[in-house]
């Protein structure tokens, strides 16, 4: 459940998607630096992977692993990470991450900087994935569009025009307020 206390955002702080075998636990750095860095635990299952290729406009994304190997694909280079190990995705940059093992779960410590809204973002997806089995793909499409339009200046898919976005999600933003799918996650002040 989200809350708003002025611009600021007081949320759960663990995404647990049982049914695919990945699990977010968010700490407080959002709250210890004012909104300058959000921090959390990764762990994917065996053979699992994290969102499609997508790029955050304006945020760089860090990840340091803790236990097994996870395979993080910034543009066309795909790099392999084990315990110590860790990445850098700038700003602009493609990129998406996988568990490297079909055996063993991978645990990885990832942050963003600034927080933005991905953490918001991440955590009312989530809690709606949670709510219908636990699973990312049980969101429902229509409000995930319109979430996606709203987030369009730090949140972009990769592999895919921007204008071509802006086109499909203003749409189905449009569309999600005619039928209040909008209304799934109130937005953050800033964001509305």
């Amino acid at each position: 459940m989200l809350i708003f206390v002025g611009n600021r955002i007081r949320m759960k702080r663990v995404i647990d998607l049982h049914a695919i075998g990945e699990r977010i636990q968010f700490n407080d750095a959002r709250e210890r630096t004012n909104g300058q860095r959000s921090e959390a635990t990764l762990s994917l299952g065996p053979g699992n992977k994290g969102p499609g290729a997508h790029i955050h406009i304006g945020q760089d994304e860090g990840f340091k692993v803790n236990s097994g190997k996870l395979i993080v694909t910034i543009g066309k280079k795909e790099v392999t990470l084990g315990p110590g190990e860790s990445a850098v995705i700038r700003s602009g940059e493609a990129h998406n991450f996988r568990n490297a093992s079909d055996t063993e779960r991978v645990e990885a410590d990832f942050w963003y900087e600034p927080a933005l809204h991905i953490e918001w973002m991440l955590q009312s997806m989530g809690d709606t994935a949670m709510e219908r089995g636990g699973d990312w793909h049980k969101v429902p499409p229509l409000a995930a569009m319109h979430l996606l339009w709203k987030m369009r200046m730090e949140y972009r898919l990769a592999g895919m025009p921007f204008w071509l976005q802006d086109a499909l999600f203003g749409f189905a933003s449009l569309l999600a307020r005619l039928t209040g799918a909008h209304k799934l996650w109130p937005l953050p002040p800033d964001l509305r």
